[in-house]
């Protein structure tokens, strides 16, 4: 009599799917610090799944490109189809300035399911209005929850103008930039301390933004945590290590030297800070500082001027 074929037990996609997804989230990234270079963890660290089996290989591609790295637009105009469902989180390296016209624009419409977008420009160039080559479908943008944007050129205000005007949805927004708006003199400075920050400045009860960062930021009515990480250099006058009194919020280091030798004027800018009507939803704000040489920050003066001379007159008629 022949042997009945032996049956092996076979787990349901649904568990295979939940085990490889954990496995994925507890591979340790690459740095995610690091700019203009992707933070997924290695491929190596997938491939032994892809040969297992057809269902293994299927849900381990499908975590693969959870993330995608896109170092041009092209890489996203001949995407595989599956994209749209598998890809949440999207990570543009542009190179480009925006001193020069340049008709192809990074289209989103691939992907229907992206909830994080992350964009690295080259803080060599001229890049903040770069953010308007991002081809975003209302459907798309307004179910984006979470912005993260390195190394922005001059990071005035209207940069965060195209943001709130372009993702309505963000419930995170995270920036990391060489240079700081100071709402004071109304310029993008490279921040100078006395002596070396903490790591982190968090505020809660206070808005903790520069005026005009808040004003921007207004119409997310979702935002719920802002990040902002800048370079710092030493030499400076004013400091943050012990405490934190004057609850800076990236005024420059002049600014502060000379704005409050007087006590007056002093309390009375604390007090309008204390005061700032914050986003409707905002809960946390988070400065973190990391130490640069300011020989290493390229910022043109002459183009300085020109941003500072069109920003002060765009604030005046905003104030």
């Amino acid at each position: 009599m022949a042997e009945a074929p032996l049956h092996r037990p076979q787990l349901p996609v649904e568990l295979l799917g939940e085990v490889v997804h954990h496995y994925a989230r507890m591979l340790p990234p690459r740095d995610p610090d690091k700019p203009r270079q992707s933070y997924k963890p290695n491929w190596t660290d997938y491939e032994s799944l892809t040969l297992a089996s057809k269902v293994l290989r299927q849900l381990a591609l499908e975590a693969w490109f959870e993330v995608y790295y896109a170092q041009s637009p092209d890489d996203l105009l001949n995407v595989w189809s599956e994209f749209s469902t598998w890809t949440k989180e999207l990570h543009c390296v542009e190179l480009d300035t925006d001193l020069q016209a340049r008709p192809v624009q990074w289209s989103l419409r691939a992907f229907h399911r992206l909830r994080k977008l992350r964009v690295d420009f080259d803080p060599t160039k001229s890049n903040a209005m770069l953010l308007m080559r991002f081809d975003h479908p209302r459907n798309i943008a307004s179910q984006l929850q979470e912005l993260e944007v390195h190394d922005v050129w001059w990071p005035s205000p209207m940069v965060l103008r195209l943001i709130s005007q372009a993702f309505p949805g963000l419930r995170v927004l995270k920036l990391s930039q060489d240079l700081v708006w100071c709402n004071l003199c109304n310029i993008c400075r490279f921040a100078t301390f006395k002596d070396h920050p903490p790591a982190e400045i968090v505020y809660e009860k206070v808005v903790g933004l520069p005026k005009h960062y808040a004003m921007y930021l207004m119409p997310l009515t979702r935002l719920q945590s802002v990040q902002i990480t800048i370079s710092y250099g030493l030499g400076g006058l004013t400091s943050l290590s012990q405490t934190n009194d004057d609850l800076w919020a990236g005024e420059c280091d002049a600014c502060m030297d000379m704005m409050f030798a007087s006590e007056g004027f002093k309390a009375e800018w604390i007090e309008r800070k204390k005061a700032m009507e914050r986003p409707t939803s905002l809960q946390i704000v988070r400065w973190r500082f990391r130490h640069k040489n300011v020989e290493d920050v390229v910022v043109d003066l002459e183009d300085e001027m020109e941003h500072a001379t069109g920003q002060n007159e765009e604030d005046d008629d905003d104030d």
